[in-house]
């Protein structure tokens, strides 16, 4: 287990954390309306959301190759599936699929357009920096009055902020293992 926890603290969590300042780096760029630096901080955003997405998406197959006496998997849809069962939104408790979500924004990133019939990310051009409107999101989802973020949109027009898929997915892992939540964000 304390292989797992380490590559969490060396790996995932510092990619979280690098995802999380990019999107605030894009809300400050945006609050001084500077064009160049709006355009370095999408930019630096989606490169730090693909590795975010990359590391937590396949923190599944690090766990199940480094099994250990509380976690055992026998293939990695077991590996996923057991912590899908501890995804919820929010901490809320109300179940979401976020776990298959990230998956298919994987693959889209990846692939730029997944393989897979049953993928709800057509197209990595999908997930993009953008502004929503109210009402286009949950309640309570990513940054507050519309601020341009990175949105994911799905195959049935879904917009999803991806720091709460990357939250939900990622205090899922923390359940599992039997981990203390840190705060909203705080990885």
């Amino acid at each position: 287990m304390q292989l797992i926890l380490d590559h969490i603290a060396t790996v995932v969590r510092p990619a979280l954390v690098n995802y999380r300042d990019a999107e605030r780096a894009l809300t400050n760029a945006l609050k001084e309306n500077d064009s160049d630096a709006i355009g370095h901080a999408r930019q630096s955003a989606m490169l730090a959301a693909r590795q975010a997405v990359d590391v937590l998406h396949h923190l599944a197959d690090f766990v199940l190759k480094e099994p250990s006496p509380q976690l055992a998997f026998s293939d990695i849809d077991s590996t996923r599936s057991a912590v899908a069962a501890k995804c919820v939104y929010l901490r809320t408790g109300r179940r979401v699929l976020d776990i298959e979500l990230l998956r298919d924004i994987a693959d889209a990133f990846k692939h730029h357009r997944p393989d897979r019939s049953s993928a709800t990310v057509r197209v990595s051009t999908d997930v993009v920096p953008i502004g929503t409107g109210w009402g286009q999101m949950r309640w309570g989802e990513g940054k507050f009055g519309g601020v341009e973020q990175v949105v994911v949109t799905t195959i049935d027009g879904d917009k999803r902020a991806l720091s709460s898929i990357l939250q939900n997915v990622f205090d899922a892992w923390m359940t599992l293992l039997g981990q203390q939540l840190s705060p909203i964000g705080g990885y």
